[in-house]
């Protein structure tokens, strides 16, 4: 096993602290406090594992200051009153055990949030504050760095990133201010947060506490912060006294994908930044920006480009990403897809990462032990569930092997990476390819897995991962041989381009993820493309389903809501707008259907009534119809549950 030797992996000096390494883990909001800002078991194991896995230092996620300013992001950690501080305190003495650097982020939204309480207006800006509000603010963020101390944090990061209140103040687009607190220069801008740096540091920081800072390297939009404006706030802040500066972009105020982007950058996109800041101070600067790959990581910070690096999503979707790396394990890391799953808010005990099936879970992470003592497991189905169950089987002994029809695997993953900006989700199937060949998995492709080839193959596990077939809706014409299914057409975009459909009209129908992707991937390649969808635009979305809605709408891409199609005749649509009673017909050149899935179990549940003498397990679609995400715990738990 050979070991690199990464610059990444070298010991840091941050202020008077030697980092192990310069690895961290940035804030992000897991919500997993309990509603009124407690910290929880789940919470502490969390934190633990990304403390285990060999960072050398983390920022919990958003912190609140004031209880009465809504905070946009439930369940996280109050830091608004000296009850929280023995729970606060479990977690640091958890962190520290580790080896690990843990730090505070006090935070208050802004106008990015709003006041609750009866007859609440609309959230103050920084414009409306008054002097004695902005001290009372200043006030908040103090006494929540003290208790930050007092519960035994190695100091805070101060937040002005992300268009949050501090980074409201510095940036013109939002502070419209006149008098010292305004954005006429960069002192003004910067004074809402330097005076409250100036205040810790003189009169909490010490050699064991000390203020490290996030800043927007841009704003990512027209008139906000830019790279120059952000450098002099820079100056200002290692003047002040801050010991490391870590530099992001975008925000809840402008772009969402800007702050963690959805597949569209490269890695590495905001790399830049940090270097532009880099230049002007002394102080060690960390890069951000969908950093992966542990070659690129080394090489930025090997160049002169950074110091340190913040992977956040990286680590959430491998924790162990800086161990392996010490270990010479890179052929065993997963690595984050920017699917954007992990802004959905999942329940407890779901996973919240859709290629680490315990992500959020560490309470149920199983000791795997190998049990398996050679017995034989036959995976029917080489999608993420079923992949996913046969990595766990081999690593706890058992004899796997995967029958797949396709001559591929991925499943519809293999789908999923052919719209626009969607090509991260190979980095998933080379993981499992990988994977396969490290634990000795025996990969057939190209079969038809019937009940008689189960049974010849003698198993003791058998793993039913078959997926899914298309739902087609009892609509008159709507099976017709000439309109194609969802994925048909991508069957036809991954052959050759020679055999795509040829630039026309197309209509969708079903505007579900998949659908919108389609219509954008169509739309990119010279179609005119209109979605229609029966259910009501939704209030509100999930985020990668709101980022593509968006990116398909700029591609131009028309997409209809409430619309009922009731029959197709000869290639005629016979459509009902429901908001407007009117029907309607459309004759397009072409005919998609995308409207859902259903559970392909008609052999799983064969092998059930038939009693066979093996084990039967059902794992993703299989079982339920869901997302990568659910497919891949799914096949998880299952493996490691059979006996």
């Amino acid at each position: 096993m050979t070991k690199k030797r990464y610059s990444f992996l070298e010991p840091i000096q941050i202020g008077n602290r030697t980092f192990k390494n310069r690895i961290i883990y940035p804030a992000m909001g897991k919500h997993l406090a309990t509603e009124d800002g407690y910290v929880t078991d789940r919470y502490i194991e969390y934190f633990r594992s990304v403390a285990q896995g060999g960072v050398a230092a983390l920022v919990t996620g958003i912190q609140v200051i004031d209880p009465t300013w809504h905070y946009i992001s439930d369940r996280q950690t109050w830091l608004c009153h000296d009850k929280y501080i023995p729970g606060l305190r479990k977690l640091t003495e958890a962190i520290h055990e580790e080896g690990c650097h843990i730090f505070f982020q006090p935070w208050h939204s802004g106008q990015a949030g709003q006041p609750t309480g009866v007859g609440a207006a609309k959230p103050k800006t920084c414009n409306d504050f008054s002097i004695e509000e902005i001290h009372e603010i200043q006030d908040m963020w103090f006494q929540a760095s003290r208790r930050a101390k007092e519960a035994g944090a190695d100091g805070i990061e101060f937040h002005c990133a992300h268009t949050y209140l501090p980074s409201q103040f510095l940036s013109p687009l939002f502070n419209h201010r006149t008098d010292e607190y305004g954005a006429d220069t960069i002192e003004n801008s910067m004074r809402f947060s330097i005076e409250i740096i100036e205040r810790i540091n003189r009169e909490l920081a010490d050699d064991n506490f000390m203020v490290i800072a996030k800043i927007n390297g841009d704003d990512f939009a027209e008139g906000g912060t830019d790279i120059e404006r952000a450098k002099k706030a820079c100056v200002f802040l290692e003047k002040t006294g801050v010991k490391m500066i870590t530099v992001n972009g975008g925000g809840a105020l402008t772009r969402v994908e800007c702050m963690s982007d959805n597949g569209v950058e490269p890695e590495g996109w905001k790399v830049h930044l940090a270097e532009a800041v880099k230049s002007v101070v002394d102080i060690p600067v960390t890069a951000s920006g969908s950093l992966r790959h542990p070659d690129y990581v080394d090489g930025i910070i090997r160049e002169g480009r950074c110091d340190l690096a913040a992977i956040g999503r990286g680590i959430f979707a491998e924790r162990e990403w800086v161990k392996k790396c010490q270990e010479g394990r890179e052929d065993e890391l997963r690595y984050c897809i920017s699917c954007m799953y992990c802004f959905t808010t999942a329940p407890d005990g779901i996973s919240g990462c859709s290629v680490n099936p315990f992500a959020k879970r560490e309470l149920e992470i199983p000791k795997i032990t190998r049990d398996g003592h050679g017995k034989k497991a036959l995976v029917v189905g080489a999608g993420p569930s079923g992949l996913e169950a046969a990595v766990n089987l081999a690593e706890r002994g058992f004899y796997v092997t995967i029958a797949e029809k396709r001559h591929s695997i991925g499943g519809l993953v293999d789908y999923a990476m052919i719209p626009p900006d969607k090509s991260k989700l190979g980095w998933m199937l080379e993981y499992y390819e990988k994977q396969i060949k490290r634990l000795g998995i025996i990969l057939e492709t190209g079969v038809e897995a019937d009940a008689s080839y189960i049974d010849s193959k003698m198993p003791d596990v058998v793993v039913m991962a078959t997926g899914s077939h298309e739902f087609v809706p009892s609509i008159p014409g709507i099976d017709a041989p000439e309109i194609m299914g969802v994925h048909q057409i991508f069957d036809l975009f991954a052959a050759s381009e020679a055999e795509r459909p040829l630039p026309g009209e197309t209509v969708i129908l079903g505007a579900g993820l998949t659908g919108i992707e389609l219509a954008h991937l169509i739309q990119r390649h010279g179609g005119r493309v209109k979605v229609l969808e029966l259910m009501a635009e939704p209030a509100s979305m999930v985020m990668e389903m709101k980022l593509a809605l968006k990116a398909a709408r700029e591609e131009g891409v028309e997409v209809f809501y409430r619309q009922k199609v009731t029959a197709v005749s000869d290639g005629v649509l016979f459509v009902e707008d429901l908001q407007t009673q009117r029907a309607y017909t459309l004759k397009p050149d072409y005919i998609v259907r995308s409207m859902g899935i259903r559970s392909e179990n008609t052999l799983w549940n064969r092998l059930k009534a038939e009693g066979k003498p093996y084990q039967i397990v059902a794992v993703g679609d299989c079982n339920q119809t869901g997302k990568i995400s659910t497919a891949v715990q799914s096949g998880a738990d299952a493996a490691l549950a059979v006996k």
